[in-house]
């Protein structure tokens, strides 16, 4: 195969710019690098989504894990490129940018109005203790006073 691919390119560079030698560059060179540019980061970050699936599958299940994968890939791609993940990515970014702009104790005092748990919970109010008088251990508390 090496053999094959060195003899392509050998006689690529010897043909030049002859009908032969563009036939060849464009076959080999152009066509391919313009397929290439057509690749956007959604397809490279899927592939890579499907192959970490297809090794976990492997390392786990070995080889029937490898059929089932190979059976439930086409649903899974399906399902992986159904969600753009750079819009889910800037959003989260955007949300992170806006939050960390906020006035944390502005937005919590705001949440606190609005919602009704939020609050404090009411104490009871205490009763303050009778002072008992240290001459009267035998009256009640009524009596105390009078002392």
């Amino acid at each position: 195969m090496i053999v094959a691919l060195l003899g392509l390119w050998l006689t690529l560079l010897l043909a030049g710019n002859t009908p032969a030698g563009r036939q060849m560059r464009h076959a080999l060179v152009e066509w391919p690098a313009a397929r290439l540019a057509q690749i956007r980061r959604g397809a490279v970050i899927t592939w890579l989504i499907l192959g970490a699936i297809a090794l976990l599958c492997f390392w786990f299940l070995e080889e029937d894990g490898l059929r089932l994968f190979a059976m439930a890939m086409p649903e899974i791609a399906g399902w992986i490129s159904m969600f753009e993940i750079a819009s889910i990515v800037e959003a989260l970014a955007v949300a992170a940018m806006a939050a960390s702009t906020l006035r944390f104790g502005t937005a919590r005092h705001w949440i606190a109005a609005r919602l009704p748990m939020a609050g404090r919970a009411r104490r009871a109010r205490r009763a303050r203790p009778v002072m008992h008088a240290s001459n009267d251990d035998e009256d009640g508390p009524a009596f105390a006073l009078a002392a």
